[in-house]
């Protein structure tokens, strides 16, 4: 009977396992089911080129031409990998099934980051926590946005946001040095991805200093912190030379064994708290520096590398932006603030302070409270740092901001857990917990609701134009007077109105200037642009926001047409169709 018992219990454990797996498998896939659908919507800026190079990026790694991977300053490495992975399936070309595949390989690397950023944030804080980070994580509007683009910033992100949420378990879990390793790697693979990643350079000591406490052996912390700062150093140098083809030298291959064998001994170092290994693991050390200036290769193409960085970093963009009802082309220090309270949801800050207060009253409570007071600090100090570093360049846009949006996703999931935690107790104290148990659920179920409406629902309305979505704390006439609007949202869906037109197919569209390349994908009959007039005689005009905003083309056109038609998208106008009257000979 016992026997029998038993096995009924083990089977109903078995079933709910296998239920709590099977939700978890869905509520994943729903949850990246809005950057998978769609993908042939609105070609935005920069994808056409980035289609191009990454093309270009394969042909060169298939002729055996290595030098000529290095294409970009960005230096975009993973983009071109990953878009470029297109050519196995069909012939590269600057067409919507080529775009629509890419961004689909591209949306399956980023959805694979969140599902490994949330088993991270499980191990940090708990289950309730990752539950609330995955929703916020899966429909923050800006990453959501960039996730569907041929670009670099939402790789960069993801790997950014990995790398620091396996360091920050590094921190926790000293003796678990593979989560070091491991955060050096996906350090690596964020500069591949965006150089702007070399900001976590600065931020790696400020997190292992926050643990400085924790550290065993007083005399030797010292030792301990360069050590775990060449081994995150050296695992990210290891995978840039590896994944860089533009490295794939005999030079960079001595390099890369070096440092291999210089990361190997530290780890064994680090692991067996043996010192008498330093004087050898010094030695090595020199022998990569030597072995690295003496390299004249190296030293010409790290050169190439840091000089395009300098210039990106320093030269402002070509475009100009609209900024405080000015035209400007560098926004200055007000840029970032401002976006992330316009590009953020409205509850992301506001969660922000109250999980970072919560935690701090509660930080005496035990070990594990004062560790994770110390985990929200170091993201507190991520948030600002991406915030102050990237105020300091002259090239500004909002996508830049991703990981710092990213980390402030998971701080208001801390923030929401940690909210209710705080009602239920505060109910607790006045009505006594026995009273209070029926309304925990209740409590849990109307934040739910509250989330979903506030943060959820309206973002996966714009589908798949997320890159409308403003804060709606802000009105939308505060919107077009601040901040640029755009990024060649709706310009298909008015192409696609004009192919419904009669012999759509003769018909000749002037488009304002930056919108034109956008329009062309999707319109049958012929586009010029605005400013490339040869004599041509249009049937209709388009007028794009941007380019209204910015002064290159008055929003009422420039051929005195008629308004036919206006493009709004989650309450602003973004394009408008003029019918143009023909020329009379």
């Amino acid at each position: 009977m016992k026997n029998i018992n038993l096995v009924a219990i083990l089977s109903k454990q078995s079933l709910r396992s296998a239920a709590g797996v099977l939700l978890i498998v869905c509520f994943f896939f729903i949850g990246n089911s809005p950057r998978l659908l769609s993908l042939d919507a609105h070609w935005s800026s920069d994808e056409a080129r980035w289609l191009h190079r990454s093309g270009q990026f394969m042909n060169a790694v298939e002729h055996g031409r290595f030098s000529d991977t290095l294409i970009a300053y960005h230096p975009g490495v993973i983009t071109m990998w990953v878009a470029g992975f297109r050519a196995f399936f069909t012939y590269p070309r600057l067409d919507l099934s080529n775009l629509a595949l890419s961004r689909w390989f591209i949306g399956i690397v980023i959805s694979v980051g969140i599902g490994v950023a949330c088993i991270l944030i499980y191990r940090l804080f708990g289950q309730w926590i990752t539950l609330v980070s995955f929703g916020y994580l899966a429909v923050s509007p800006l990453f959501l946005a960039q996730t569907r683009r041929v670009h670099t910033d939402a790789l960069a992100t993801i790997f950014i946001l990995l790398s620091v949420l396996l360091i920050l378990l590094y921190c926790k879990n000293s003796q678990k040095h593979r989560y070091l390793t491991l955060s050096g790697i996906t350090f690596g693979l964020a500069v591949l991805s965006k150089s702007y990643s070399l900001i976590l350079v600065a931020w790696i000591p400020v997190c292992l200093l926050l643990f400085w406490k924790y550290r065993e052996k007083r005399s030797r912390r010292f030792f301990i912190f360069i050590a775990e700062l060449v081994c995150f150093l050296n695992s990210g140098m290891l995978t840039f030379i590896v994944l860089w083809p533009v490295f794939w030298k005999p030079a960079f291959g001595l390099l890369a064994v070096a440092l291999l064998g210089t990361t190997v001994l530290l780890l064994d170092t680090l692991k067996k708290q043996n010192e008498r290994k330093w004087v050898s693991i010094l030695l090595l050390l020199f022998t990569c520096i030597v072995l690295a200036l003496v390299s004249t290769i190296a030293i010409r193409i790290v050169w190439l590398i840091f000089d395009r960085v300098n210039w990106a970093v320093t030269t402002p963009h070509e475009v100009e932006h609209f900024f405080l009802g000015k035209v400007v082309y560098d926004p200055g220090w007000l840029f970032y603030p401002l976006v992330l309270t316009i590009k953020g949801t409205p509850l992301m800050l506001p969660l922000t302070i109250i999980g970072c207060i919560l935690l701090w009253h509660h930080r005496k409570d035990s070990t594990v409270a004062s560790q994770n007071l110390r985990v929200a600090l170091a993201i507190v100090a991520g948030v600002v740092l991406f915030t102050v570093c990237l105020s300091v360049t002259s090239k500004k846009f909002s996508r830049y901001l991703l990981p710092a949006f990213l980390m402030l996703e998971i701080l208001a999931a801390i923030g929401s857990v940690q909210g209710i935690k705080w009602v239920y107790n505060l109910l607790s104290t006045h009505f006594g917990t026995e009273r209070t148990v029926p309304f925990k659920k209740i409590v849990v179920v109307i934040a739910c609701i509250g989330m979903l409406f506030v943060q959820v629902f309206p973002v996966l309305a714009l589908h798949p134009y997320y890159g409308t979505y403003y804060n709606p704390c802000w009105k939308v006439t505060d919107i077009i007077k601040i901040i640029t609007v755009g990024e060649a949202s709706g310009l298909d869906i008015a192409a696609k109105y004009l192919n419904e037109k009669p012999n759509a197919e003769r018909l000749v569209v002037q488009v304002s200037p930056l919108a034109a390349e956008f329009v062309h994908h999707y319109f049958q009959g012929f586009v010029y642009r605005a400013d490339r007039n040869r004599g041509y005689n249009p049937n209709y005009e388009i007028v794009y926001i941007r380019d209204s905003q910015i002064g290159r083309v008055p929003q009422t056109g420039t051929l005195n047409g008629e308004l036919e038609h206006v493009i709004t998208l989650n309450g602003i106008d973004h394009v408008w169709i003029y019918k143009v009257k023909p020329k009379e000979n």
